[in-house]
């Protein structure tokens, strides 16, 4: 009895063990069908995406947004980026519009941005050029560019909102400035201003191998610009005051020999006029220069006799 009761028992939980595995494989398959069903939605839903929503712009005006121009017009960056109209805008290449858009010489650099919500369009930041100096080919013509930081003539033609900086340069129309250049020359117009107290007008690069600088109403022939330029701009602070009462006579300084600091003298300036006004200038300077030792000699009598209680 004890070993029917045994068998029934095993057959028993035999056939729970078949109806768990068949509930397990039942749950197993029906996960499985879900999975299919969703990914086959995710599918056809992806599809009918791209096929029905509107990916493409269609007018650069409205579906384009710029930002940071203030010397290149909104109309001139359109420009560029007109052939991403009608693209797909997962198709679009963002870094070739911005190399398109950093073509213009007002803008240093360019970023593009996609958005597909909640409508298809483009953000483009913009970083312009920072000015550093106004291009003239001759003292007589207009200014036609403007020189960046980074070296680049910018068009005052094509970008009429261009800022012109008070220093003026003058080239031949075939120079050209990289941003090392830009930086050493900017050190050397500072160093002369720190040494006569005024800004510099313009420097003339139209003859490479004579660089001259007008400096207020002083004028500078810097000579080759090479790495001694440095050492002879030291020397003008060492001239000025003996340059200083004779400046209206003065044509131009000379710095662009190593041993001297030659004076050129305008021609309508009269020798023995020139001698005299120095000589006046020598004797204004010592009669300063004596009565303020006779009214400090003078203080220090009345001191003296003045005695201990300080009174006269």
């Amino acid at each position: 009895m004890t070993m029917i009761m045994e068998a029934d028992q095993r057959q028993e939980w035999m056939r729970s063990r078949r109806k768990q595995r068949k509930a397990t494989r039942r749950a197993r398959s029906r996960r499985s069908t879900m999975r299919y069903v969703l990914l086959l939605a995710m599918v056809v839903a992806g599809a009918a995406c791209f096929t029905h929503l509107p990916w493409t712009l269609h007018n650069a005006k409205t579906e384009v947004v710029v930002h940071g121009n203030s010397v290149a017009t909104t109309d001139q960056i359109l420009k560029l980026v007109n052939n991403a109209v009608n693209v797909p805008i997962y198709r679009i290449d963002p870094k070739k519009l911005e190399s398109q858009i950093a073509s213009l010489k007002a803008v240093r650099h360019a970023f593009v941005r996609r958005y597909a919500l909640p409508k298809p369009h483009l953000v483009v930041e913009i970083l312009e050029e920072y000015p550093w100096a106004t291009f003239s080919p001759d003292p007589t013509k207009a200014a036609s560019a403007v020189i960046a930081q980074s070296g680049r003539f910018i068009s005052i033609a094509e970008f009429p909102a261009v800022v012109r900086p008070h220093l003026v340069i003058y080239g031949q129309p075939s120079l050209k400035l990289t941003s090392k250049e830009v930086v050493q020359w900017a050190s050397w117009a500072n160093y002369i201003s720190s040494q006569t107290g005024r800004p510099v007008d313009y420097i003339d690069m139209r003859q490479p191998f004579d660089i001259k600088v007008a400096n207020g109403d002083l004028t500078l022939k810097l000579g080759m610009p090479d790495a001694t330029l440095t050492r002879r701009l030291g020397r003008l602070v060492s001239v000025l005051p003996a340059v200083e009462p004779l400046k209206d006579k003065v044509e131009f300084i000379d710095l662009g020999l190593d041993n001297s600091i030659p004076l050129k003298i305008s021609k309508n300036t009269n020798l023995k006029t020139l001698v005299a006004d120095r000589l006046h200038a020598e004797e204004a300077r010592n009669a300063a220069l004596n009565g303020a030792g006779a009214a400090a000699s003078g203080a220090a009598q009345a001191l003296s006799s003045a005695g201990p209680s300080g009174h006269l």
